[in-house]
Parts: structure tokens; C-alpha cells; sequence
């Protein structure tokens, strides 16, 4: 069985509910989302935490044109992982949106995360998070790119518009992913 990572894509302070650029109903995404952490470490899956972080001069943020209010920026406790997420000390966490005239919407996007799933041997990842019509969806379609297989975890992932998600979920499937829950996933590991 081809070794695979769970990317957990920007939960982050400031894409949760009470932050600068909140999804809809991302508390009830903490609880399931921190099971299937534990069930995946338990089966050596490698544990991937995607964080925007941004410069305080971003391409994205209204003051420079951008359509976004100012989220995440670096070092700032909106860019922080939620609690009761914590990457532990052997996990990869990738920062993105770190350069100034870049979006950065890609996990995958001038970070490194292929070469660090490919010293890895990760061959399959499973993807969740926030939020699902840009961060998912474009570190979803860049797995793809790179040849990973590619699983967006359905109930796992939140949107800014939920009714964009059946959408974004045919777009994804359409170009090669599957979906899946967290539990028929994790049985696959």
C-alpha cells in the first residue's frame, strides 16, 4: 500500500468563526477533523498543516487592491493553527502566501511540500480544511499536477459559500480526485 499524508489546508484563527475571513461553520469541523489526525498518526499516514502567512504588504489585501481584508498575517495569532490543533514535532507544517505578489492559495504553490511528500515515499493524500473553494481547491488540483492521488475528505472540508461546495467537489472529481469521508479514508490507509 502506497504510503499517503493527510493535508490539513489553513485552519487557522483567522478562516474560523470570529476571525478576519471566516468560512461558514468551521467549529464543527475542530472535533471530527482532530480524529481523524490521531486515526491517521495511528496509521503512520505523515501529518501535513498548511498555514497562510503572510507578508504585511500581500498582493490579497484590499489596501494593495486585492480582494481580501487583512487574514494571517505572519507571526499574527490569526495565522495560528485553532485549537486543539497542534502539529506535533515530527508533522510538516508549510507556510504559503508568503510572497508579496503571489496568492498563495496552493499548499503546493513555492513551498516545497512535493519534494517533502516525495522524501517521504507519500504516493496518496488526503485533503481537508479550509476553505474549500480556493485553499482546498487549489492544493487539490496542484496534488493532482504533481501526480499524487488525490482524496478530498467531504466532510472535512468547509467553504466560505457552501452552496459553491457540489461545484467545486465535480470540478475536483473531474479532474482526477476522489472524494471520500475521513472515516472511508482512513479505512483505505
Amino acid at each position: 500500500m502506497a504510503k499517503a499524508a493527510l493535508i490539513v489546508v489553513d485552519v487557522q484563527r483567522d478562516f474560523c468563526e470570529g476571525g478576519a475571513l471566516a468560512a461558514a461553520d468551521t467549529f464543527s469541523l475542530l472535533g471530527p477533523l482532530q480524529e481523524c489526525i490521531e486515526a491517521a498518526r495511528r496509521a503512520k499516514a505523515a501529518i501535513v498543516y498548511t498555514k497562510d502567512w503572510h507578508p504585511e504588504d500581500h498582493i490579497s489585501f484590499q489596501a494593495k487592491g486585492g480582494p481580501w481584508p487583512v487574514h494571517c498575517a505572519a507571526g499574527s495569532s490569526g495565522a495560528e493553527l485553532i485549537p486543539p490543533l497542534q502539529a506535533e514535532r515530527d508533522e510538516i507544517v508549510i507556510h504559503k502566501g508568503v510572497h508579496p505578489h503571489r496568492a498563495g492559495y496552493s499548499g503546493f504553490e513555492l513551498t516545497g511540500l512535493e519534494h517533502r511528500l516525495r522524501e517521504l515515499q507519500a504516493e496518496r493524500v488526503g485533503i481537508s480544511g479550509i476553505a474549500t473553494e480556493y485553499c482546498v481547491r487549489a492544493t487539490a488540483l496542484d496534488g493532482l499536477r504533481h501526480g499524487f492521488e488525490v482524496t478530498v475528505l467531504t466532510d472535512l472540508i468547509r467553504a466560505v459559500q457552501p452552496k459553491e461546495t457540489p461545484k467545486i467537489l465535480e470540478e475536483l472529481r473531474n479532474a482526477g480526485a476522489k472524494t471520500a469521508t475521513a472515516a472511508e479514508w482512513l479505512e483505505s490507509l
